[in-house]
């Protein structure tokens, strides 16, 4: 036998609330994290003295690194939203496309 409407909603939600529960407990234990983190950091942190210090060059490689990690960790999300975002419209499509021919069917 075919879920109801309410059945379906119901079911939507759960799966909502447990995805929704999962993202919390990832910021949880981010936050957790952090918490230590800066639990270990010392008090009163040593001055660099001026041998120490990094070049201009040092932190401009630096900087340049960063700058492609990001740029490619951005490609690879920007990529799986987009492929998401394909099947779900494509979903949708194949939904709607079954909704208009079941209306349109004579019973």
């Amino acid at each position: 036998m075919p879920a109801t409407y309410l059945e379906t909603i119901e079911k939507l939600q759960q799966q909502g609330l447990e995805t929704l529960k999962q993202a919390q407990a990832v910021q949880i234990a981010t936050l957790t994290s952090i918490r230590e983190i800066v639990a270990s950091v010392p008090l009163t942190p040593a001055v660099p003295s001026l041998e120490r210090l990094p070049t201009f060059a040092e932190l401009t490689d630096l900087s340049q690194t960063f700058v492609k990690q990001l740029a490619a960790q951005q490609s690879t999300y920007v990529a799986e939203l987009a492929g998401f975002f394909s099947t779900v419209q494509k979903d949708a499509a194949a939904v709607l496309d079954k909704a208009v021919q079941n209306a349109s069917t004579p019973k």
